[in-house]
């Protein structure tokens, strides 16, 4: 080897070592606790080798031994510093109070390979996801949910039939149905598409829906620079949305978008709003230039098909595990089903909202698996005027561009909070113990402004479908069912490592 190679390597060496000792200084230099990182890694050593999650890697800092008592941790995403906020006050501070500091989230895509995952609502920056978020939010009001619910309430009659066929005392992938039920609903009351993946093992639009959380290698490394270094989104040529779902989903949305055009067909739903967008974007080419572009519609229906599909279809998966366990809690919820049916064909909107016991339960599962398992939010400081910064708790103000994580999960498992918190237990939230709550330690759907828009919808879907596969059926543990769930760690939402395989029975009588 020449000298002059030597000497070349030993200066990249030392350039490296002390920019790492730079970079790794930032929390020190600000007098800030921190959790000590690995050369390169980081905190975040477990994730980046695909022992953990990323939800379970903020969960681990969240919970960090030495740290109890502190409101916030400095932790390091590889080289990029960023801070786990503990407390209450200031998660509600950040999140809601002075919300103005932080309106955009820390995920980024790339907007130039992405465009479906880039401009969709969910990503959207400053200031075009207020526009974006005010303009969709009639999708979701009271009144627009009542007008879907019978088409829901068809869909819930297909998973009904769906469970006769499977057959009493059958073994079933729970996931797999419930995902299905959640793909048909979606693309019934946001598209006026019949997936048919109730019927059709080979439902096109079950596979896509699958697939965006099917995780290659390739896949991992997306999600792993999305959640974690997202300056390197547009470098990495990132994508949320594989080229054939992208290619699918566009062929779909601009066949309806198309048809309702021609036809002039109202349905009040996700399309009839995307199209008033094109509309007053065709009126007003200057004010809405996005609007006109075909992605841009194609991006809000895309992530509302699989934020809708993968949700829901969990938490129905994680209540049906939870009751399979407990099945005096399962017999209680269909009791409160059998007295809500009577002899109607269908629960109404109105009656299903009243089922407390239902209530109990779906609120229970989501406090013990909120389905993202942590919240996430990035430091916008103004150039002039007012900046915000730790106080009262520290004096440091946060740099520009500073990534902020919260985790529910350990903050929905935090016994402080939730006395016994691996007790899957209805009857915190009864009538009787509300009062005992701290609501504020309660945020499976986020919290502040950029909560998730389809709460209610979510809440709804999920509901029905546990109306309609309890009501005539229960499920019980077999010989194939998991004594524990173990999170699958390339997943970017909670899910199980193992399919959760359950007995369906037919209720007699």
């Amino acid at each position: 080897m020449s000298i002059e190679l030597l000497l070349l390597l030993a200066t990249l060496a030392i350039v490296f070592y002390i920019w790492q000792r730079r970079t790794f200084s930032f929390w020190k230099r600000h007098g800030v606790k921190y959790i000590n990182p690995l050369p390169v890694l980081g905190c975040t050593r477990e994730f980046l080798t695909a022992r953990v999650p990323f939800f379970e890697q903020i969960k681990k800092f969240h919970e960090a031994p030495g740290f109890e008592n502190e409101p916030f941790v400095g932790v390091y995403m590889a080289y990029r510093p960023a801070l786990i906020i503990r407390d209450l006050d200031l998660i509600k501070t950040v999140m809601i109070k002075k919300f103005q500091y932080f309106n955009n989230r820390v995920l980024q895509t790339d907007p130039h390979s992405d465009a479906l995952g880039f401009n969709n609502l969910f990503f959207a920056r400053s200031p075009a996801w207020r526009e974006l978020r005010t303009k969709i939010s009639p999708a979701f009001t009271t009144g627009k949910l009542k007008q879907m619910y019978p088409l829901m309430v068809e869909i819930g009659k297909n998973l009904e039939a769906s469970a006769e066929r499977l057959g009493s005392g059958s073994c079933i992938q729970v996931k797999d149905l419930c995902a299905r039920f959640t793909t048909d609903l979606i693309a019934t009351i946001a598209f006026g598409l019949e997936a048919n993946a109730l019927q059709n093992a080979k439902s096109e639009f079950f596979y896509h829906n699958r697939a965006i959380f099917s995780m290659t290698l390739g896949r991992v490394i997306d999600f792993a620079i999305i959640f974690m270094l997202p300056s390197l989104a547009s470098i990495a040529r990132v994508r949320l949305f594989s080229k054939e779902t992208t290619k699918f989903i566009r062929k779909s949305i601009n066949y309806v978008l198309t048809e309702r055009e021609r036809t002039g067909q109202k349905r009040n739903d996700l399309i009839d709003i995307l199209l008033a967008l094109k509309k007053e974007a065709a009126a007003n080419p200057e004010k809405y230039q996005q609007a006109i572009d075909l992605d841009y519609l194609v991006a809000q229906a895309a992530f509302f098909q699989t934020a809708g599909y993968e949700t829901s279809s969990s938490t129905m998966t994680l209540t049906l595990y939870e009751l399979a366990r407990n099945e005096e809690l399962q017999d209680r919820l269909r009791q409160e089903i059998t007295d809500f049916f009577g002899d109607e064909d269908h629960v109404s909107y109105e009656r299903i909202q009243e089922m407390p016991y239902l209530s109990q339960v779906v609120n229970e599962t989501l406090r013990k698996y909120p389905i993202a398992g942590y919240v996430e939010r990035e430091c916008s400081q103004p150039v002039e005027g007012e900046r915000f910064n730790l106080a009262p708790f520290h004096n440091m103000e946060l740099p520009d561009g500073m990534s902020i994580y919260m985790s529910t999960l350990a903050i929905h498992w935090d016994p402080k909070y939730w006395p016994e918190p691996e007790k899957f237990d209805p009857e915190r939230f009864s009538p009787e113990n509300r009062n005992n709550l701290n609501m504020d330690a309660y945020m499976p759907f986020g919290v502040g402004p950029r909560n998730c828009i389809g709460m209610r919808l979510g809440l709804l879907q999920s509901k029905l479908g546990l109306v309609h596969l309890l009501r005539n059926h229960q499920v019980h543990n077999c010989d194939q069912t998991i004594k524990k769930i173990e999170w699958a760690p390339t997943s970017p939402v909670l899910a199980s490592k193992q399919e959760i395989v359950l007995r369906l029975e037919k209720v007699s009588g």
